[in-house]
């Protein structure tokens, strides 16, 4: 975790060009590096064409894939790139590099009723780099990138590049975790707002096929240290529904939201320093055995229902204890990867099961073991569903304890050989190269050629280990040690 000092430090460096760190999310991985805000795209096609460079939106991937040393890095999220337009024709809307996911949403509501299909639960995050990495929501048209139909990026000469859904290279570079840097611009199909209902219960996994029955998003979590046979699941399902009667939000914190803030912010605290104690808090929840379901109708405006199921953005109302318990967003080390969706309730029973017989070593899982559904199938190559339905399997811990969720990653896969990565919270490497497809990554890398000849455009080390294109850059431990 930073360290006030360097907190400090890195919000002072938004918005400015010089020397300053690139981190990941919770700052597993971090290097020193220089940074360029770029204004507009006439002074982002100069920077890319003097020498070699990354592109950073919001710096929210966990696995260290914005994280390139030795290079300049764009923080396009942070320039002035700030393009959006909606056209009623074609019910799209037109974005630039350093719009956000909120931004978007907001705008996309208020000024013309629209929506997006589908998106991730960060919305500070810029919308090109969210759709890069493979950010995803569940159900139909998970993936976002599985939205656009036109994007445009610059080449290694700052020349511009469009492509349409259609064109032969359009499929790779939709998605394409920063070997296709910087996309500029983007298109994005959109749909009308409306109501959904939505369940929330809290069950066993035996009744899985139950409590999805009639759903057309499924977003489930196990909490880890229940019945390894029949563990403890919550679900939250969605439903069409014609039903536009409005919902009032819930209030903002005051009398027990109040209380609710304070014990979660002094059990956060505990659970970091005390993390044996989440087996015997689950152990008691499982012996309670209890069973309880919600159903509400979501508000067509709100912003965020598909991963808060109540009225209202969830950072306007008061915190929730039971919710609270299990919030790893900024408390833990998250480590995703996707399985084919028939086989994820056996990959969850697996991971419990090796977690568990790590506990002699310290190693403790953090909150729940989330499982987000992703049916059909998506245009982009490299999108998780590109082939067959899959899941999105979401594991969590403290940030000094990551490498045990990689173990546990490659545990999966030598089981699961369908197994793809999340680019921006997998630990990637060269055991995806088969379920992605050797074909298919040597098809991207021609296309990097292709336009970027001059190499100047950088991808991270472990981009670079999955398609094997020799060592990773060196950073300064490895310059001053003699490594280089």
């Amino acid at each position: 975790m930073r360290t006030r000092r360097e907190r400090a430090a890195d919000r002072r460096a938004i918005g400015t060009d010089g020397k300053r760190w690139v981190r990941s999310w919770i700052n597993v991985y971090r290097c020193e590096t220089e940074a360029r805000v770029p204004h507009d795209e006439t002074a982002l096609a100069k920077l890319v064409s003097e020498g070699r460079y990354s592109c950073v939106g919001q710096s929210h991937s966990y696995n260290g894939v914005q994280v390139v040393p030795g290079v300049t890095a764009m923080m396009m999220r942070e320039g002035g790139i700030k393009t959006l337009s909606y056209d009623p024709a074609s019910e799209t809307v037109r974005v630039g590099a350093s719009v956000s996911v909120r931004d978007l949403k907001l705008f996309l509501r208020d000024q013309h009723g629209r929506g997006l299909h589908n998106s991730g639960n960060y919305m500070e995050q810029s919308v090109v780099g969210a759709l890069a990495t493979g950010t995803h929501g569940f159900g139909p048209r998970a993936v976002m990138a599985d939205s656009v139909v036109e994007l445009t990026f610059l080449d290694g000469k700052g020349q511009r590049v469009t492509l349409r859904r259609g064109d032969p290279e359009f499929a790779y570079v939709a998605l394409s975790f920063g070997t296709i840097a910087p996309i500029v611009e983007l298109v994005l199909e959109t749909k009308p707002l409306e109501s959904y209902i939505s369940v929330s219960s809290m069950s066993r996994l035996s009744k899985l096929d139950e409590l999805r029955q009639g759903g057309i998003a499924v977003n489930w979590a196990v909490m880890p240290y229940t019945d390894p046979d029949d563990p403890v699941v919550m679900t939250h399902v969605l439903a069409e529904c014609a039903d536009e009667k409005i919902v009032v939000a819930h209030p903002k914190a005051s009398g027990s939201g109040k209380f609710a803030a304070w014990f979660l912010r002094h059990y956060y605290k505990l659970d970091r320093f005390l993390p044996r104690l989440r087996r015997p808090m689950q152990r008691f929840i499982d012996w309670l055995d209890l069973e309880q379901s919600e159903r509400v109708i979501t508000d067509p405006g709100d912003l965020d229902y598909l991963y808060d199921p109540k009225p209202g953005l969830k950072e306007n109302r008061a915190p929730s204890i039971t919710r609270g318990l299990f919030s790893t967003t900024y408390t833990g080390y998250n480590l995703a990867f996707f399985v084919p969706l028939e086989r994820a309730p056996a990959v969850v029973k697996f991971i419990i099961r090796e977690a568990d017989a790590l506990r002699d070593l310290g190693f403790f899982l953090k909150g729940i073991i989330s499982v987000r559904e992703l049916p059909g199938v998506a245009e982009p190559v490299f999108a998780a569903n590109a082939r067959r339905p899959m899941a999105a399997i979401d594991l969590f811990a403290d940030p000094r304890d990551y490498a045990w969720l990689e173990r546990l990653q490659r545990l999966v896969m030598r089981y699961e050989v369908d197994t793809r990565p999340h680019f921006g919270k997998s630990a990637l490497g060269p055991q995806f190269r088969s379920s992605l497809g050797l074909d298919h990554l040597d098809q991207l890398m021609r296309i990097y050629e292709r336009y970027f000849p001059e190499g100047n455009l950088m991808f991270s080390e472990r981009v670079r280990a999955m398609f094997d294109v020799g060592r990773p850059l060196p950073g300064e431990a490895a310059a001053d040690a003699g490594l280089v």
